[in-house]
């Protein structure tokens, strides 16, 4: 994961929104958007019909 990404990670995590996300790290939602996609294509947060892709984050947040 880039620092980028874990850089938009922490704030997934905490339950925010791509768009309050975008304004925090000052970016487009666009880059949020293209930042969270790729995050949720790593191994284990693949949203599935059990799992929740952004709930799914916290704990890969945590693990660092």
């Amino acid at each position: 994961m880039t620092p980028r990404e874990r850089e938009v990670l922490g704030p997934i995590a905490e339950g925010h929104s791509d768009t309050a996300i975008a304004r925090q790290l000052v970016v487009t939602p666009g880059a949020v958007e293209k930042h969270t996609r790729r995050i949720f294509a790593e191994p284990g947060l693949a949203p599935d019909e059990e799992r929740n892709s952004r709930v799914m984050a916290t704990p890969a947040y945590l693990r660092g």
